[in-house]
């Protein structure tokens, strides 16, 4: 049975992202982000990997800055 998961519980590897990416044909776009279903954008600053989530004792291997 397939389950159907919404959008904002989804989560993506760094490898799908990448090819998600890939398909946009302007490579220069700058890469937005939002929080809050497209009312306020803020665009990534740096892109950095390695840090403990001290709230969930989770890994977080890679993060966008805004």
């Amino acid at each position: 049975m397939n389950q159907i998961i919404e959008w904002k519980d989804r989560k993506k590897t760094i490898r799908e992202l990448i090819e998600e990416l890939k398909s946009f044909e302007d490579q220069d776009l700058i890469v937005m982000v939002t929080s809050d279903e497209g009312n306020t954008f803020n665009s990534v600053k740096l892109v950095s990997k390695g840090f403990e989530n001290k709230d969930n004792d989770e890994s977080v291997y890679c993060a966008l800055h805004i």
